[in-house]
Formats: C-alpha cells, structure tokens, sequence
C-alpha cells in the first residue's frame, strides 16, 4: 500500500470515519503532503473493483478512482480500462465504453457501448456480477439496470442471462460455480474464502443458498464457513470443520457476541485464535447479517489471545475495505 493511503484505513479501523445522514461511509483519502488534511471530494477515493483471479473468481481489489460524485462510474471506467493489480484481469472486454451511470433513488442505470457484447458467454455471469458488485460496492445504489447502445437490456447479450425488470443485485449471488445450494425455497448469504497467487493470499465471496425458514444468519453463516469452499475450486480455508457455535448468538447495536467452542483454537494446547479465522468471519457476518463488530469468546477459556500472545480484543471492527492489508481493528 502506498504511503499517501497510509491513513485511511487507520480512520475507517478505529471507529472515526464520519457519516452522513443517509448512513454510508465516507470514503476519506489523505495526501503524503498534508496527512492531516483529507482531500477533497472532486480528488481521489477508493472504491473495490471486482476483478477476475486466475481460477475465474470475482475478487474485490480496492483502487483509487477520481471522487467526483460520480464515483460509479469512475470505478466502472477504471475496471473497463483494465486497472486492477497484477494477477487479476477485467471481465469487461477490451473497448468497452462506459458512457453514463445514472443514479435514480437506489437504483444505478449502466449505460454502456462499445466492444462491451464482446465477451465470451461463459463469462456472462462474471460481467454481469462485477458491474453490479462494483457499482453497489459505493453505496448509493443497491440495484443496477445496463443499457447498451441506449437500449435497456432485459438479458444479458452474449448468452441471454435474464435481468430482472427491476434490476440486478447483490442478492443475485457471486461466484455461484463454487456454492452449495439447499434444496427447496432458499435465500442467499455471502461467506468469505481465502484465493492465492504469487502476489499472496486475498478474500474471495462466495454466495451460498441456504433455507427459506433459517432466521439465525449468523449460526448459518458459521455453519457455511465451516463446511469450507467446493473442493477442486481452487479457494482455501482455514476454518476448522468442527468449529461451532454454543450458544445463541447476542446482538446488540450491530455488535454480535459469539461463543465457540475450542475447536476454533489452535492446535497446540494453547488458547489462541489465528487472525486467518477473524477477517473471513468478520467479512461473513457483515455481509450476510449486518453485524458491524464481534466479539469472540471460547467455551472454557476465559483468557483467550491471539497467536501472537496478545489478548484477544472485547470487540472486532469490520474493516471498509476486503482486500486491504489488515484485521479487523479491536474498539
């Protein structure tokens, strides 16, 4: 990470970063000349792009895009333009255009032109998935409709993926080829699995479909994480398999307190959490459940600590950004 974003996820970790009154976060970028002063709003922000790792997964890499009120668009320019870090490709083909995003209450309008039908149809769903996780990734719109050359698109046009009339969204799922799915009426969750390539390890979301009737999305969530990615898809986990939760969580406030029983500890003895479980669950329970903070606990260990032998923190903040080198921050 370069120096002049050195303080924003500090901001963002530590609880400080302001919002407005509609609730989403702002997205504040300090300089290397003037760390105490953020830049202004027609500068740089960051945004996720949605890009495609080398097994053919959606990934959030987060970049900085111009923050000219019209960020949907900058970040959509900026995927077409191919700007993602090494190891990671666009999904929208070389010479598409993004014309226009048009933001009408939640909902965004695409308009795009170009070579953008240009895409392999097995790749549909990459496109369509990344348009609309990047735009809603902002956090002003939470659907999206894409028209190509002026015309608003009821399927997608390379191999006829339908769009709802009322737009695509998050609840559409991502990176479906590496979920298990339950059988009858179902809804979605998004659980976090660890990708690799030679640059390191990053966060990939996975929808999973789970019951209709389940009202407990964070003992369902736990329970996803915990029966790991589809094996053969080239996503990881270090998430025991029997690791569970004892008790019913407690929410409060967005805060979630969960209590586990010692399969989540280290194998050693020793009662000590990794941090590799901590971001994937804390990324987990925030998308699928809303929990904004968790707070860990062991069944029979009153004085668990980190791998590193520091305490385990009261409370864990989820951090803005998934791909962004750190934990979630201790209240």
């Amino acid at each position: 990470m370069q120096k002049k974003y050195g303080l924003l996820m500090l901001l963002i970790l530590s609880g400080c970063a302001a919002e407005p009154e509609d609730g989403l976060p702002v997205k504040v970028v300090y300089t290397e000349e003037e760390e105490d002063k953020p830049v202004s709003a027609d500068e740089t922000v960051m945004a996720e792009l949605y890009a495609v790792d080398e097994n053919g997964f959606l990934v959030p890499q987060t970049v900085a895009i111009e923050g000219n009120s019209q960020e949907e668009q900058a970040a959509l320019i900026a995927l077409a333009e191919g700007s993602v870090p090494a190891g990671f490709r666009s999904p929208l083909p070389e010479g598409t255009v993004i014309q226009d995003v048009e933001l009408d209450g939640k909902t965004a309008t695409v308009s795009v032109g170009g070579a953008f039908d240009q895409y392999p149809a097995e790749e549909e769903e990459l496109v369509a998935s990344a348009i609309t996780w990047t735009v809603t990734g902002i956090g002003q719109a939470d659907r999206v409709q894409i028209k190509f050359n002026g015309e608003t698109l009821r399927e997608m046009p390379k191999a006829g993926m339908p769009i709802a009339a009322g737009g695509m969204k998050r609840e559409d799922g991502i990176n479906l080829k590496a979920g298990y799915t339950d059988t009858g009426a179902t809804k979605p969750i998004t659980v976090f699995f660890t990708g690799q390539n030679e640059k390191g390890t990053y966060l990939v979301p996975v929808t999973r479909r789970i019951s209709e009737e389940e009202t407990d999305l964070i003992t369902a969530s736990v329970e996803e994480l915990a029966k790991g990615p589809v094996p053969g898809s080239g996503l990881m986990t270090s998430w025991p398999a029997d690791a569970k939760l004892v008790e019913e969580p407690a929410v409060e406030n967005g805060r979630a307190v969960l209590q586990f029983n010692d399969a989540i500890l280290e194998d050693n003895g020793e009662a000590l959490v990794s941090s590799s479980l901590l971001k994937p669950l804390s990324f987990t329970l925030a998308a699928s459940a809303e929990i904004e903070s968790v707070a860990v606990q062991v069944e029979g260990h009153p004085d668990v600590k980190m791998e590193t032998g520091a305490p385990l923190p009261a409370s864990l903040t989820t951090p803005l950004f998934i791909n962004e080198e750190s934990l979630p921050s201790a209240e």
